[in-house]
């Protein structure tokens, strides 16, 4: 009887430490390479899949800092020579350029010394978040002027926030073209890169190298998609750069667990 009782917790032991594993990464060692991290809103209180709240964001800010991560300018990504980037290494992006990013996120990207990249939707520059039919304002030129390129810098989220997958590829040059000249013409220093909408592009290998063909010949040197998963270093597909969701909702052992491992689910 008790050694049947013994095989049952070991059986059942097993059983748990793999389901662990499998769903939640939670016996994993952390990957090695350089995690992206995307942000979208930030908000006073507020936490959901696409907001986090002032509390949790400098939760966050505070964990990185306090466990000696190096933030790393989009810049030094871009231009860096070197096989090797400095161990716990991490980039910061934000995407759609929301007003509360300039009220909430700046300040503490100021407080810790951090560096974020803000993607912008130029063609809503000004307005609101109209492709999802949203009431939340977005920042302005003379509010992007204004800020400090020690803590910001500026990337593409194409003009029209349109889906890279569903899109012919003249209406992407033309989407290309029109950012950067509006950026331009409006004083705006921005990065060559490129974060894809709803992480949107096509799958299909000829379609995809035709794309990635059409943003180098743009002067487009990096493209961002989602994918969470840790990138290894030196990145070897400037186009498929993968960055890690993170949601306002989140627990903070989930973030820990995202910036070690890329993902919390395996699956």
């Amino acid at each position: 009887m008790l050694s049947t009782i013994i095989l049952f917790v070991l059986i059942f032991t097993v059983v748990v430490c793999l389901f662990l594993t499998i769903q939640y990464s939670l016996f994993l060692p952390p990957v090695k390479g350089l995690p992206v991290l995307m942000y979208h809103k930030v908000s006073e209180d507020t936490n959901d899949p696409l907001t986090i709240s002032i509390r949790n964001l400098e939760k966050h800010f505070a964990y990185l800092s306090e466990n000696a991560y190096t933030c790393l300018d989009l810049n030094q990504v871009i231009d860096s020579k070197a096989v090797k980037i400095p161990s716990h290494s991490f980039v910061l992006t934000f995407d759609d350029a929301y007003l509360n990013n300039l009220e909430y996120l700046y300040p503490m990207l100021q407080k810790y010394g951090f560096h974020a990249t803000i993607m912008l939707p130029v063609g809503f520059l000004g307005k609101f978040n109209g492709w999802d039919q949203g009431s939340d304002p977005i920042m302005s030129y003379e509010q992007l002027r204004s800020i400090d390129s020690r803590f910001v810098s500026f990337g593409l989220h194409t003009y029209g926030h349109i889906s890279l997958k569903n899109s012919s590829f003249a209406a992407v040059t033309a989407d290309l073209d029109k950012c950067k000249q509006e950026l331009t013409s409006h004083g705006i220093h921005f990065l060559p890169v490129l974060a894809y909408p709803y992480g949107a592009y096509p799958k299909e290998s000829v379609q995809k190298q035709a794309l990635f063909n059409l943003l180098e010949k743009s002067g487009i040197r990096y493209g961002f998609r989602i994918g969470n998963k840790i990138n290894k270093w030196p990145i070897k597909n400037r186009y498929e750069v993968k960055r890690i969701d993170i949601r306002g909702d989140d627990s903070f052992w989930t973030f820990k667990t995202k910036l070690k491992k890329g993902r919390v689910k395996m699956f």
